[in-house]
């Protein structure tokens, strides 16, 4: 299986929608390169806040991102969800459908189950669950980001250490409030849903 890394920017952008929106469940796709067979989400697009189905509003979304990672030399990779619930780390029979739509564009492309109870400042470990598509089932990596390389689960890691000190310091400083998903770009066109250009120089900087 190949192996993924996740960018600051990448689980910076998907936390900081989750935070905006700690009441409801929230969903967004992860951008990606590939070479040599490793695999780097490199950004991520928020979707919604209000609805996590699969309807003909996530099929335009779905198309649009696609077009705009085509632009940059990236696909379309991933899709993360975090639910209601914060106990919920499952992926969802609804979120199973949205992922084999990514996974119908990206034969690599996984699932993330946003896990909130890692989220906190005290906690050590990236709050993403990470989901692989095995013969059309999706399976929880349970040893994602411990390090290891076993045959049986794919291999997730962060891209260096210093990108749950910059989340964490992202979310007390309430950097969320740049977030935009295209729930709101629905209700404002003027809002920048695709690229989040303030937020992503916020995170750069916050590296």
């Amino acid at each position: 299986m190949p192996e993924h890394t996740v960018s600051l920017q990448a689980y910076a952008k998907a936390v900081l929608h989750c935070a905006k929106y700690p009441w409801a469940a929230v969903h967004g796709l992860f951008l990606t390169e590939e070479r040599g067979g490793k695999i780097r989400h490199v950004d991520a697009v928020p979707l919604a806040h209000t609805w996590t189905e699969l309807t003909p509003m996530f099929d335009v979304a779905l198309q649009q991102v696609q077009l705009f990672a085509k632009a940059k030399g990236l696909s379309v990779g991933g899709y993360y969800v975090a639910y209601e619930d914060p106990d919920a780390t499952q992926l969802s029979a609804a979120g199973a459908l949205l992922a084999r739509a990514v996974l119908a564009l990206n034969e690599n492309a996984v699932a993330f189950v946003v896990d909130a109870k890692r989220l906190g400042p005290e906690s050590s470990k990236p709050g993403l669950v990470p989901f692989v598509n095995v013969d059309s089932q999706w399976k929880r990596q349970q040893t994602a980001f411990a390090g290891g390389k076993g045959a049986a689960e794919a291999v997730f890691s962060l891209e260096n250490s210093r990108v749950l000190a910059a989340t964490h310091r992202l979310v007390a400083e309430r950097a969320e409030i740049a977030v935009h998903d295209f729930d709101e770009h629905l209700a404002d066109v003027s809002l920048d849903w695709l690229q989040n250009l303030l937020l992503s120089e916020r995170i750069r900087t916050a590296a």
